[in-house]
C-alpha cells in the first residue's frame, strides 16, 4: 500500500514507542488532507534475530509502501553483544525485507548517549549502518548526528539546557519529541 509507513524500532523511540506515535500524528496534522497511515510496531520485544523470523507477518502482512527500522539498540543493550554481531542480524534482516517487498528502508542511527556504558559499539554500529545505504532502497536517516547538533546548541545555551537522555541513556520526553520531529521531516521529504 504505497501510502503507508510501516515503523519498526526498539527502545530508541522510547519505552512506549513514544516517538513513533508523535511523528504520526505530527504528519497527520501537517498533512492532513494527504493520504497516508502508520502502522507501528515500537518498542518490539523481540531482538533483531527473532525479527526475521517474523518478516512475513510483522513487515509483508502490513503491505507497506515505506519501511522506517530504528533497531539495534535492545541487542547492544544485552550484556556483552557486540556491534558486529548486532550489525551481522540487522544486515540479514534488512536483506530480508527487501528481499520480500519493493519498498524503501530507512534506516536511523543511535545517538552514543543512548548506551553511555558503550558508546564506540554504537558509533562502529552506525558506521556499519550507514554502510547499508550503498543497497537498492536503502536510506540512512542519521538522527546520531542530528542528536549531537542538538547538543552542540544546548551547551551553548549554558546550564539551562535540558537534557535529551538520562544518565543511563533513556530517551527523556524530550528526546522522543526531537527524534519525532526529525522523523517527520525525513519521511516528508521522502513521501514530496
Amino acid at each position: 500500500m504505497e501510502n503507508r509507513t510501516l515503523i519498526i524500532g526498539d527502545e530508541l523511540f522510547g519505552d512506549q514507542g513514544e516517538a513513533a506515535h508523535r511523528c504520526a500524528e505530527l504528519i497527520l496534522c501537517l498533512e492532513a488532507n494527504r493520504p497516508v497511515q502508520f502502522s507501528i510496531n515500537a518498542p518490539v520485544s523481540q531482538t533483531l534475530a527473532q525479527l526475521r523470523t517474523r518478516v512475513s507477518t510483522d513487515v509483508i502482512g502490513k503491505k507497506p509502501g515505506r519501511i522506517v527500522l530504528g533497531l539495534g539498540l535492545k541487542d547492544l543493550n544485552r550484556g556483552g553483544a557486540d556491534y558486529k554481531l548486532v550489525f551481522e542480524q540487522y544486515s540479514q534482516f534488512v536483506d530480508d525485507v527487501l528481499n520480500k517487498t519493493s519498498s524503501p528502508v530507512h534506516l536511523l542511527t543511535i545517538p552514543e548517549d543512548m548506551l553511555p556504558n558503550a558508546r564506540n559499539q554504537v558509533a562502529c554500529l552506525n558506521d556499519l549502518i550507514r554502510g547499508l545505504q550503498e543497497k537498492d532502497r536503502v536510506n540512512v536517516f542519521d538522527f546520531a548526528a542530528y542528536a549531537d547538533i542538538y547538543k552542540e546548541k544546548q551547551v551553548e545555551r549554558g546550564k539551562f539546557g535540558r537534557s535529551i537522555y538520562t544518565e543511563e541513556g533513556k530517551p527523556t520526553s524530550l528526546c522522543n519529541t526531537l527524534l519525532a520531529l526529525f522523523l517527520q521531516e525525513c519521511i516528508l521529504k521522502e513521501l514530496k
